[in-house]
């Protein structure tokens, strides 16, 4: 049988001599051996022939007997550059190392057993210009020779070629198409090269496969297949295809996908695969591991059905029982809650409506609710199929209460993203957005289209999620920090690393992704907007974030400050309208699901940004199970509480399989206002949906805001220029009420952005308004309308000059949009005005993204940038060596401020050239201003000089000491003082004398005596230990002995541990001196184990023992040795209470029968755990905020927390400690982002600043991962009634004022 399968494969090689030119080119025959693996390469097209299975079909069929088998690397936007498979996290190598990883694409081709390939690229390739092409033929030509050198048969398959789009609103592809027959060209000569088989499918007859011009339609993947196949001299007619065939490979492929692509890759191989909640009492790797049988078990099924032999079937695991939370009981809920006066609260839907773990809650314009709900979550079992649902939810007679409930799709996989719009509802789930839509009135979705796929999904409760559309029609989401997005769309590839956004305008399918790189929120989980387009982003992981300053694309790292205080916050909406008090319009309530309640603020403005002020809670719970995970206001003016009703709020607090997960149940509760008390109508009940077009029109300015955001869905059902019509007719309405354009005016050129129709005019219009509001909003749109407006820089010259600051901020994120240097060259203008945080935060990432457009003309010498003062701004914020340079021209000519001045020799100190050091910072030639010397300003960039070595040591020239000892004895004290910490820092020896001198003057100000002992210290004089010791011993001044004990810990930690145990135990001295005392000791080279051996030898007093803890716990050092000194007086480090769950049960017994929460208050207070945690507003930043641990986590939990605090460290808590070249010891959270040329450094999160601390990569010796923060010998002391009692304190902490 083998013999004619040969011989069928030699024959195929034949026929490709005499084939048409589309097809393949004459190349060594494929031999299809025995159990052949065919692997498949490529972007989103291969992605979905894969899913679509025509192909294998095809070849399954053809090569039966051959048993083939196939396998899909191919990943969306994946290039000849980049595989998906590989640069995605943890993937290529592990977190942990001892877990390995997958490797190298090589390396997981041999994972798969692979011996044929399959590959496809070039077309998102050829989007990059006609100026990769030869990038993109070396890259794909090293691919093919690793494949050929593992003896790799290989098949070169072309793009299929672009198309124009059914929508005019879409880039006509097809005019690319030039480009891209040059990259199918390459792609056939590196077949003749290699005498590869190549299927050209750019040149075949076709019909129409695309709808958006570049993806290729469902019912376009049978023809595909047939010609590939085709070219492959597969005879079609051969036999009929097996029953069933086809639908086997998609259920294997499927398999395949949830081991070799799985949900939650985080868990599995990432920062989190350690955590127990990943390792048991089910291992997430063990479950994954199982899978490899039933793809084996599959694939002989797919073998039988081709065979001809009886279809087995494919036995998916038994449905899963759901578990029902015994607690569970609507009226007790009910009273547990408190509402405001005036409002009630009543259960609008539960799980008898089929709400089972409910997510997200949106209605149509005819006031429909639609409801996400998941059993899934947080992972689906091994070869069951997700079959989660979105629920039509229906109030007929409007009393209040869901009394008609439909499944309106099903076969969903965590479905977090929901919203309508367009005639039909946007899903997001897994990696792809959908498209759903009830074409019969029935009730149930029966149209169901991927519109962009490729959305990361390494955590599942991170995925895109909380769709949103913004007043100008656009659909915003987020996703949180496990995942990475790569998606393909007819403008290029979207790509969003980490934590981030995205903006999508649907009818264009142009996807925008901003704030990435968790620059804000760690786990986005809500996005609302004030009428005026000004978005706010809440945060699952903590804190409010207002986002208008954050939408430059850029990815350069820049961290967003928060308006809000953290929390844990998911579901936000703006409430406004007749059916809510006067008091309450305007402000925003939140999902606060950590505290059990739904919060609100209000906003007022300060500069260009926003104050944020937290109000009363609009709705509060006693009940544990109470989780608020989105909250909106409905067309009846009431607010709907999207319930997730779980005591376990996520996979990643608790084992992703515990067993009392309620998957079985959730709510939706309504909160209503009397209305009646303050005389108001009801809310307004039109339906939207069936309405007449002008009466849709006409809602736009509703005093309700349901009605004003669904008018907008409502006009995209109807026909584009019946709309632009009717809004003309409408406007010019408004133009003979009003002389001057207000809120009317803003809704209808927001209305027309939803439709993506341009209006000039009206815009012009609107930028004039006397109302700041206005202006801002019709700046916004400025940006994203430029590649259609005749000369957006001309309207963005006058905003950018604007009286108002908001408006200002929003003429410089518009320009950011505009890829040209006049773009930079206007937005820089702001900061001719005042300008604030959030406008210099917009400003320097704007010069970051224009960077490729403004940089290049710079390096040649014609920059358009020509003012001083705006060419500084640039420089300082760049740095880079062509910066650099121009910022070094600028100040020969002399044309800087003193200001602009200062800065531009700090950004060049900052490059690191040693060089630049005397001629900038030293020699006094460089501080003089029209005459006259400046010394403050000279001593500030001496003390800045002095920060940008202590981080980046660099030799200095001998020329540069020689001047630094002039300064060091001038007349300016200021001057003095940070030369002498710089003949220290730059460790001049000639110096020594000098120091000693002064260190022993007594008649030398503190401040000179003090900088000259920290410089002894660093200079290693043979005398210096001597004199620091007698310094130390004599000196009355707090300061000046201090400075002598650190500078005795680069010398002789011992001589120096020895000091500060016997500063420790003198009252005169206070704990601000103390404390900076300890902490340098510990983070010099053996200053702790110093501090030890001089804790045990010396006689601290209990309350000083105490005293110091606080002071360890606070500065985030948890040596187990040094706590054991202080606490048993034993250096010995304590051992290890191993773990017992039946302690854990008797202790949570004994806080729930006698536990006294006061007690455990005072217990809290005395280990000094606010050193490191905060309760409401109140405690150190080291840990977790503790304000809702009692609703968070289970006793059971916090006792396993308090036993052993490193057996599940929260995520973004795991320090790193690192060891620096120059000594020095630092630690802090690892903040990871998306590693990029020219960014060689690690990032560190302080651990009691909460500072990031960037470290060079070159100047690190060792670094290494500690366990928690929280010392493992904390608790070891206390009784069981004591840790009963700290249980019963914990537990009672729910997030209540």
């Amino acid at each position: 049988m083998i013999c004619r399968i040969h011989h069928l494969a030699c024959l195929v090689g034949m026929v490709f001599c005499v084939c048409a030119p589309w097809q393949a080119c004459a190349a060594t025959p494929l031999e299809w051996k025995e159990h052949e693996v065919v692997v498949f390469l490529g972007g989103a097209n291969t992605v979905s022939m894969q899913k679509a299975g025509y192909l294998e079909a095809l070849l399954t069929q053809q090569f039966a007997r051959a048993h083939p088998i196939f396998r899909d690397l191919s990943w969306e936007s994946d290039t000849v550059f980049e595989q998906g498979t590989v640069i995605e996290r943890w993937r290529e190598q592990a977190h942990f190392d001892e877990d390995g990883g997958l490797g190298d694409l090589n390396q997981q081709l041999k994972r798969c057993g692979a011996t044929m390939i399959f590959a496809q690229f070039g077309q998102s390739e050829s989007m990059e210009g006609e100026g990769k092409l030869s990038a993109f033929t070396k890259a794909y030509e090293q691919l093919i020779e690793s494949w050929l050198n593992e003896k790799y048969q290989v098949v070169l398959l072309t793009p299929t070629p672009f198309e124009e789009p059914v929508s005019p609103h879409l880039p006509n592809l097809a005019l690319h198409n030039r480009l891209l027959a040059q990259y199918v060209e390459a792609i056939k000569q590196l077949g003749r090269d290699y005498r590869l088989i190549v299927v050209d499918l750019f040149h075949a007859p076709q019909n129409a496969q695309t709808d958006n011009g570049r993806h290729l339609l469902p019912e376009a993947h049978p023809a595909l297949a047939n010609q590939i196949a085709a070219q492959l001299g597969v005879d079609l007619a051969l036999s009929e295809r097996p029953v069933g065939l086809r639908q086997a490979i998609i259920e294997k492929h499927q398999l395949w996908l949830d081991y070799w692509r799985p949900t939650n890759w985080k868990l599995l191989f990432g920062d989190d695969a350690r955590r127990h909640f990943t390792t048991g009492p089910t291992s997430l790797r063990q479950e994954w591991a199982s899978l490899l049988p039933l793809i084996e078990k599959a694939e002989r099924r797919i073998d039988q059905i081709a065979n001809n032999r009886k279809d087995p079937g494919l036995k998916r695991p038994d449905p899963e029982i759901l578990h029902a939370h015994p607690e569970a009981d609507i009226s007790k809920e009910q009273e547990a809650f408190t509402l405001p006066e005036g409002f009630s609260v009543n259960l609008f839907a539960s799980e008898a409506q089929g709400l089972t773990s409910p997510l997200n809650a949106r209605w149509d314009p005819a006031g429909h609710m639609y409801v996400t709900v998941t059993t899934t979550y947080p992972h689906a079992f091994p070869g069951a199929r997700p079959d989660d649902k979105i629920i039509r939810l229906v109030d007929s007679n409007q009393d209040g209460f869901a009394d008609h409930s439909t499944v309106f799709a099903d076969g969903l996989n965590i479905p977090t993203g929901i919203e309508w719009g367009h005639g039909g509802i946007y899903v997001g789930q897994h990696t792809e957005l959908l498209f759903l839509k009830d074409t019969d009135g029935d009730g149930r979705a029966d149209e169901r289209k991927v519109l962009l796929s490729g959305f990361g999904d390494g955590d599942s409760h991170q995925t895109i999620n909380s769709f949103i559309w913004s007043p100008d029609g656009q659909l915003y989401f987020g996703h949180g920090d496990g995942c990475e997005s790569r998606v393909e769309t007819p403008w290029g590839t979207s790509r969003l690393f980490n934590a981030g956004y995205f903006k999508l305008r649907p009818n264009r399918l142009e996807l925008v992704p901003f704030l990435e790189g968790h620059m804000g929120p760690g786990n986005p989980w809500g996005i609302g907007f004030d009428p005026w387009g000004q978005g706010f982003g809440v945060d699952g992981a903590g804190g409010i974030s207002w986002l208008t300053p954050a939408q430059v694309p850029t990815t350069h790292r820049r961290r967003l400050p928060r308006i809000g205080k953290p929390g844990g916050y998911c579901g936000i909406t703006y409430l406004d309208g007749q059916a809510l008090p006067a008091s309450m319009r305007g402000s925003f309530a939140i999902g606060d699901y950590k505290a059990n309640r739904v919060s609100r603020f209000s906003l007022s403005s300060q500069d260009s940004g926003f104050l944020l002020r937290w109000e009363e809670p609009l709705l509060s719970s006693s009940h544990r199970n109470f989780r608020p995970v989105d909250v909106k206001q409905g067309p009846d003016g009431a607010i709907y509480v999207v319930d997730w009703y779980n005591p376990i709020t996520c996979h990643q607090d608790d084992a992703f399989r515990d067993p009392t997960r309620d998957k079985a149940q959730g709510r939706i509760w309504r909160v209503s206002a009397n209305i009646h008390q303050e005389g108001s109508p009801p809310a307004d009940s039109l339906d939207l949906l069936t309405a007449p077009l002008d009466r849709v029109v006409e809602s736009l300015t509703s005093p309700d805001a349901w009605t004003r955001y669904q008018a907008k869905r409502a006009l995209t059902t109807h026909p584009e220029d019946a709309v632009e019509m009717a809004l003309d007719r409408w406007v010019n309405a408004l133009d003979e009420k009003a002389s001057d354009p207000g809120f009317g005016h803003y809704q209808g050129l927001m209305a027309f952005a939803t439709m993506e129709v341009v209006r000039p005019t009206l815009l012009k219009r609107l930028l004039k308004a006397p109302d700041a509001r206005v202006r801002a909003g019709a700046t916004k749109l400025i940006g994203r309308w430029h590649d259609r407006l005749e000369s957006p820089l001309a309207y963005l010259s006058k905003c950018i000059d604007d009286p108002d600051p908001r408006v200002r901020l929003e003429a410089i994120v518009s320009c950011a949009a505009i890829p040209s240097e006049a773009s930079l060259q206007i937005a820089v203008k702001a900061i001719d005005h005042d300008m604030d945080s959030w406008t210099d935060y917009a400003l320097r990432q704007t010069i970051r993204q224009l960077s490729p457009h403004w940089l290049p003309t710079l390096k040649e010498g014609h920059s358009r940038i020509d003012h001083p003062s705006h060419l500084a701004f640039i420089l300082n914020e760049m740095r880079d060596v062509e910066a650099i340079a121009a910022l070094k021209a600028l100040l020969e000519r002399n044309q800087l401020s003193d200001q602009e001045t200062k800065r531009a020799i700090i950004s060049i100190l900052a490059h690191g050239d040693p060089k630049d050091i005397h001629r900038y910072a030293l020699d006094l030639k460089a501080h003089i201003r029209k005459g006259q010397y400046q010394a403050a300003s000279h001593a500030e960039i001496l003390e800045a000089l002095c920060d940008i070595l202590t981080s980046n040591p660099v030799k200095v020239t001998e020329q540069a000491q020689q001047t630094l000892l002039s300064l060091a004895m001038g007349p300016e004290k200021d001057i003095r003082v940070q030369a002498i910490r710089l003949l220290g820092l730059t460790r001049c020896e000639e110096a020594s004398e000098m120091m000693v001198a002064l260190a022993i003057h007594e008649e030398e100000s503190p401040e000179l005596r003090a900088a000259a002992i920290a410089t002894l210290g660093k200079l290693h004089g043979p005398e210096s230990v001597g004199i620091l010791g007698q310094i130390e011993k004599q000196t009355k001044d707090s300061r000046i002995r201090s400075a002598a004990i650190l500078a005795l810990a680069d010398l002789d930690p011992s001589l120096a541990a020895k000091a500060t145990v016997h500063a420790l135990g003198d009252p005169t001295l206070k704990q601000t001196v103390l404390d900076p005392l300890v902490m340098g000791l510990t983070q010099r080279p053996g200053g702790t184990q110093a501090l030890v051996e001089a804790i045990l030898a010396g006689n601290l007093p209990p309350m000083v023992r105490q005293s110091l803890q606080r002071t360890l716990f606070a500065s985030g050092i948890t040596s187990p040795k040094l706590l054991g000194a202080l606490n048993a007086e034993t250096a010995e480090e304590p051992l290890e209470r191993a773990y017992d769950p039946e302690l854990v049960s008797d202790l949570v017994a004994q806080s729930v029968q006698q536990g006294n929460p006061l007690d455990g208050e005072t217990i809290y207070q005395k280990l000094a755990c606010n050193a490191c945690h905060q309760i409401k507003g109140e405690g150190g930043m080291i840990g977790p905020d503790l304000s809702s641990i009692g609703s968070t986590l289970s006793a059971e939990r916090m006792t396993e927390e308090l036993l052993w605090p490193g057996r599940q460290i929260k995520e973004g808590f795991v320090p790193i400690e690192v060891h620096t070249k120059d000594n020095r010891i630092l630690i802090g959270y690892e903040r990871k982002t998306l590693e990029r040329p020219g960014e060689n450094e690690m990032i560190l999160r302080n651990t009691v600043s909460a500072e990031l601390m960037h470290i060079d990569r070159e100047n690190i010796q060792t670094f290494r991962s500690l366990r928690s923060m929280m010392p493992e010998n904390l608790t070891q002391a206390l009784s069981e009634k004591q840790l009963a009692d700290l249980i019963a304190y914990l537990a009672q902490l729910r997030g209540k004022s």
